[in-house]
């Protein structure tokens, strides 16, 4: 028995680097060289799914694409914090603060780059943070 969906299934293509024969969402199929392993590239193994579900690519008993949150890694449209795409942070940082030093505030730098400031912060200081979006990236190069 099919399930119906609760919302609208996801469009697909969703990224420009998704390189499998099968969508980004739902359970992967046992074709794939990646079958039974997270397509991020992680190795860790995904759950199965428990139903059917045709619009949203789920069948039951088949292993997920991603172990949860671990598509941002590769099909998120903006890609930054967890991505492999983008510029390393620690390419940014001594950027971010040379410029500090001479505009004086992480606010000025802010308002000279046009970037939210919580945004330059969090480059600045998140310890999590890994990549920088290449846009923000150039942004504060040039």
């Amino acid at each position: 028995m099919e399930t119906q969906p609760l919302r609208e299934p996801p469009l697909e293509p969703r990224s420009a680097g998704w390189t499998f024969d099968h969508p980004s969402h739902g359970t992967c199929v046992p074709e794939c060289p990646s079958y039974g392993t997270c397509h991020c590239g992680c190795g860790a193994t995904p759950k199965r799914s428990a139903v059917t579900s045709v619009p949203w690519n789920r069948h039951a008993g088949h292993p997920f694409t991603f172990v949860p949150g671990h598509q941002l890694r590769v099909v998120h449209p903006r890609a930054g914090m967890w991505s492999k795409q983008g510029v390393p942070v620690e390419r940014v940082r001594p950027l971010i603060r040379w410029l500090r030093m001479q505009h004086g505030s992480v606010r000025a730098v802010a308002e000279l780059l046009q970037m939210p400031e919580s945004t330059l912060r969090g480059y600045l200081y998140n310890a999590k943070r890994k990549r920088v979006p290449p846009e923000a990236a150039q942004r504060i190069v040039d």
